[in-house]
């Protein structure tokens, strides 16, 4: 079974940019890396990266060395890059717990708590990860905390394409991801998405290493070829791709989970969230029990899971298997 799939105009779009962009000898730097940041995300201004782990670095960045933060809130189920990349930047990781309730992202109650503590509320950045293309309706409730307290926040939507409710929050800074296993594959690939013109331009310096101005004191090559970015634009912006990227998978999700629900089959229910793309169905049944009944839940092996065990290692805090979403089983 193919995991990743292309519409065949898609395909053929490409080819075409790729051969139109290398006979040009533009591949590095120009349109789709700097002159289309309007167009990725619309009211918004977005910087193609090498990866959805660069984005994410890159936005960290920003705040250690412009805003001068020094705590990473992350949710306890959640990318392990989440809590590795904090230390790089010598940012304490303060993890805090994510629920079934939350579609296994960040408990609204467990971010107040930490952020009751003055010094946490000065030094911090929360970092929210969109789990399994699930928008949880607590996450208006996430940004309202962050606004209300003043603390920066930066969400992890390698799960969060076409799920409007991220980029509603317009004080949010968003990392895309672009792996070849996301709603959007490009292979690889990342995005940061922002309405703040401070935090754009400081990611676009901090990514070619500031080798212009050479003002800055921290620098790093992140920045995405013109080749992949080529293809990250298009996947963006091309409307007639939501159908195969995202409709079809929605489909597919909702008839599996008319089969939990005739079962008595404990999942969660997209309908519950505030929106859905259609990239896993999470099942909490245990597997070997689903797989009795004979049904299409189980026909073709679990994906990979979606973070069930805690970011900082140790037990299975989540337990949960995905049935495939892939466009090809519709």
């Amino acid at each position: 079974m193919q995991i990743v799939t292309f519409p065949p105009a898609l395909v053929d779009w490409y080819a075409a940019a790729v051969r139109r962009l290398m006979e040009s000898g533009k591949v590095a730097e120009s349109r789709y890396y700097a002159d289309a940041a309007k167009e990725y995300v619309r009211g918004r201004t977005s910087i193609p990266l090498a990866s959805g782990g660069a984005a994410i670095y890159a936005l960290l960045a920003y705040q250690k060395y412009a805003r001068d933060k020094r705590v990473a809130i992350v949710q306890s189920n959640t990318m392990r890059a989440l809590y590795t990349v904090p230390s790089l930047l010598d940012m304490k990781p303060l993890v805090v717990k994510s629920s079934y309730e939350d579609f296994m992202a960040m408990d609204p109650a467990a971010l107040e708590q930490a952020l009751m503590d003055p010094q946490t509320r000065r030094q911090a950045v929360v970092v929210y990860s969109v789990i399994g293309g699930y928008l949880a309706r607590s996450f208006a409730r996430i940004a309202e905390i962050c606004r209300s307290a003043g603390v920066p926040l930066v969400v992890d939507a390698a799960h969060g394409h076409y799920l409007d409710g991220l980029v509603a929050e317009s004080d949010v800074d968003i990392a895309y991801s672009f792996y070849a296993t996301k709603i959007l594959p490009a292979g690889e690939g990342g995005l940061v998405s922002t309405t703040s013109d401070a935090v754009s331009t400081w990611v676009r310096r901090f990514a070619m290493y500031d080798r212009f101005e050479n003002q800055m004191s921290v620098g790093l090559n992140l920045r995405a070829g013109e080749l992949g970015a080529a293809l990250i634009h298009r996947l963006m912006t091309d409307a007639s791709l939501v159908d195969h990227f995202k409709t079809a998978r929605v489909e597919v999700a909702s008839r599996l989970a008319l089969i939990c629900k005739k079962h008595g089959v404990r999942f969660l229910d997209p309908s519950r969230a505030a929106d859905y793309n259609g990239y896993k169905l999470v099942v909490l049944d245990a597997h070997e029990s689903v797989q009795k009944l004979g049904t299409e839940l189980t026909e073709h092996p679990p994906t990979s899971p979606v973070f069930g065990t805690d970011v900082r290692g140790g037990p299975t805090a989540l337990p949960h298997w995905c049935p495939p979403t892939y466009p090809s089983l519709r």
